[in-house]
């Protein structure tokens, strides 16, 4: 598989394609990363190595190749343009004549919520604070409480099943909605219990 074939871009290697970041630079943060235990993406904002709209455009363009809605190439032209002329992702990927096809996606906020495991307030304070914070959504909802780790591990597996076309994304929900029914029957038995002492 060539490098503009890969369908599972890292950030940073977006970044750098684009010429938005310095290899160098990316690679003194993975060491400030690994030493300190901070995010990559925080590190590399509080060096003043990128922007936050920077890092938002790309985490943004991984999930469109994940999807399968972009080509690598493209995003990393689309974050070039975005960086250097101060646009959102999409703005400048308008630009260069990309319009997203009608596919399903595979956004993990959205199998969260269509199988009944989040709310709208959940995702919507969690990409608020995920913007602030640079934090992946699904660690957030799980330091909140929102979810377990359990499911957020299956949510992710499943994510990509569906990105891999090896799972349609009804049949996605379907298997994430039984962590609901799970967790509501848990939380029903607690207050039974609770309600009988």
């Amino acid at each position: 598989m060539t490098e503009s074939k890969n369908s599972n871009p890292k950030v940073g290697e977006l970044l750098t394609r684009a010429g938005v970041l310095r290899k160098q630079d990316l690679h003194e943060a993975i060491s400030i990363a690994q030493d300190t235990g901070q995010m990559i993406g925080k590190v590399l904002i509080m060096s003043g190595f990128i922007t936050k709209e920077d890092l938002a455009a790309a985490v943004e363009a991984q999930s469109l190749i994940r999807d399968g809605l972009l080509e690598v190439e493209l995003a990393i032209l689309g974050l070039s343009t975005a960086s250097r002329e101060h646009l959102l992702l999409e703005q400048a990927l308008d630009q260069l004549g990309w319009h997203p096809q009608n596919k399903p996606t595979a956004k993990l906020g959205e199998l969260l919520i269509a199988s009944g495991n989040i709310n709208i307030d959940h995702l919507t304070n969690a990409l608020d604070e995920m913007r602030e914070s640079v934090r992946p959504l699904g660690s957030l909802l799980v330091e909140w409480k929102v979810i377990t780790r359990e499911l957020l591990q299956d949510a992710l597996n499943i994510q990509t099943e569906i990105r891999d076309g090896k799972l349609s994304k009804p049949d996605g929900v379907k298997r994430l909605a039984r962590h609901a029914k799970m967790h509501a029957l848990s939380i029903s038995g607690q207050m039974r219990m609770e309600a009988q002492q």
